[in-house]
């Protein structure tokens, strides 16, 4: 019985899944006497789970056979698919939203976007809050064991910076189907993103902040999902902020992934936490010159309070946009009463389009693709002194230099590309070019928090139209897989016809 079981497509073990978690804003609205969101919830959890078991138990003896396909087939229909499965009770549960606005919020919230359609969070129930931060949640646990499990083995997802294997860090062979490593992957890593997940709701917990809220904004963290029960992150403590900060690290390089840290090489030169210690150290001294040279016209340049706090809103915000979870700290947006200047978005609209780390919870184009680059261009312009140099360093620092710089290029190029066609579409539908780049950047790169901080005025998801939401919600889903393993499953599809 456990073998036939293990045949059951992933697909329909996440909706059971999901079915089971639709429990949890049940006994949250129960809790706060919302007693119709409760059936609701209720109501569509047991639904979800018995039309899951159903499927499960007829397609558990059946075999598949045929040749296998690759992973963008299933990788698809999971985020097109489960997304609608979760939007079911929150469409009957919320006045005047319709079935496709609820599938628009999963979508963002599944992919980690977290790009919300509620113009007026603190009005909306805590329990829809805590399904939204939820349905993150689980999308951030389900593109790490994706990642590790179906897009490494094929070296994509970033997997083709790295010139060995990755560790295996599960007992299903490169032979086996999609669900049984996608499960296999998923028992090793979910422990520990639990776990994560539980010690930082207990310290921000311990700080001060309300439960709930501690809740949301560990799983709006370890997710870098971004979503929150209200606009921003709020003023939560100089301790809590300390702690999001550093768990923010996390999705700075695969090295905190479990299997993946195994590396001879030392943490402090790691590729990706030294690209992302450059990055946040840039854009922090440049943001505080800014602000300092406005401040100094106005007599306040000797404020040293006022610099020390500006310098860590812009390292707090950088970091929070580099691994596009999205959180702007409350020092980022007070610094203009000290300088009169308004906060620079275009810097974090640069950062969230650089990403995390590789085989993290992060968008992006990534840092180990960055880094990589930069190397290249180093070697280049010193070859323009030396023609006869030859590349120095260990195997994999060459490898890093030359065969994985011209992966990060073509990423790079391609990435480039899918923005201008996601643009022109967006100006089709009526949008100013500036709002449209806006939209695609926060698509593309799974940040939906940069339409509220990148132009010289807020942008807001809920004034777009249907056209304009399935362009975006395919760009989410384009930006959370990668747009090469697209093309690998459209190129490996002509090799076959």
């Amino acid at each position: 019985m456990p073998e036939r079981l293990s045949r059951v497509p992933p697909l329909v073990a996440l909706i059971g899944l999901a079915g089971a978690l639709m429990l949890v804003p049940a006994l949250k609205a129960a809790l706060d006497g919302n007693e119709d969101l409760a059936r609701t919830f209720f109501y569509w959890g047991l639904l979800s789970g018995l039309l899951a078991g159903f499927v499960a138990i007829a397609s558990a003896g059946q075999i598949r056979r045929g040749p296998p396909t690759g992973p963008f087939p299933l990788l698809a229909s999971i985020y097109l698919l489960l997304p609608a499965v979760m939007a079911l009770p929150l469409a009957e549960a919320t006045p005047n939203m319709r079935f496709i606005d609820a599938w628009f919020e999963m979508i963002s919230a599944f992919t980690t976007t977290g790009a919300s359609l509620f113009d007026l969070p603190r009005r909306v129930p805590q329990a829809i809050h805590l399904w939204r931060g939820m349905a993150g949640w689980l999308g951030g646990a389900f593109i790490l064991a994706a990642a590790t499990a179906l897009l490494a083995p094929l070296r994509l997802g970033g997997f083709e910076m790295i010139r060995r294997t990755p560790i295996a860090i599960t007992r299903a062979g490169p032979g086996a189907g999609h669900g049984l490593r996608l499960r296999a992957h998923a028992v090793v890593i979910l422990p520990a993103y639990a776990g994560l997940t539980l010690a930082l709701w207990v310290l921000l917990t311990l700080m001060g902040v309300p439960g709930f809220d501690a809740l949301m904004q560990a799983m709006a963290t370890l997710s870098t999902s971004g979503v929150l029960p209200r606009e921003t992150l709020g003023n939560v403590g100089l301790g809590a902020e300390v702690a999001i900060f550093g768990f923010l690290c996390v999705a700075l390089s695969r090295r905190f992934l479990p299997g993946h840290g195994a590396r001879a090489r030392p943490l402090y030169r790691d590729p990706e936490l030294i690209t992302a210690v450059v990055l946040i150290t840039m854009v922090t001294l440049f943001v505080v010159a800014r602000h300092w040279a406005g401040a100094f016209e106005a007599r306040e340049g000797e404020n040293l309070p006022a610099i020390g706090r500006t310098a860590w809103g812009a390292a707090f915000t950088a970091l929070s946009f580099l691994t596009t979870t999205g959180f702007v700290n409350q020092d980022w947006i007070a610094a203009r009463a000290w300088s009169g200047l308004t906060p620079p978005g275009l810097v974090l609209m640069s950062v969230a389009l650089l990403g995390g780390g590789v085989a993290t919870t992060a968008g992006g184009i990534k840092l180990l693709r960055l880094y990589s680059l930069g190397r290249l261009s180093r070697f280049e312009l010193m070859r323009m002194i030396y023609p006869s140099m030859v590349v120095g360093g260990n195997e994999y620092d060459r490898f890093l230099a030359t065969s994985a710089a011209r992966s990060a290029w073509l990423f790079a190029m391609v990435f480039a590309l899918t923005s201008v066609v996601i643009v022109a579409l967006l100006l089709f539908s009526g949008m100013s070019l500036e709002t449209a780049m806006i939209f695609a950047m926060a698509a593309l790169t799974n940040t939906g928090q940069l339409t509220q901080v990148a132009g010289d005025q807020p942008l807001y998801w809920v004034l777009l139209g249907d056209p304009a939401r399935g362009v975006l919600a395919g760009a989410m889903i384009l930006g959370r897989l990668e747009i090469l393993v697209l093309l690998a499953a459209i190129l490996d599809r002509s090799r076959r016809t």
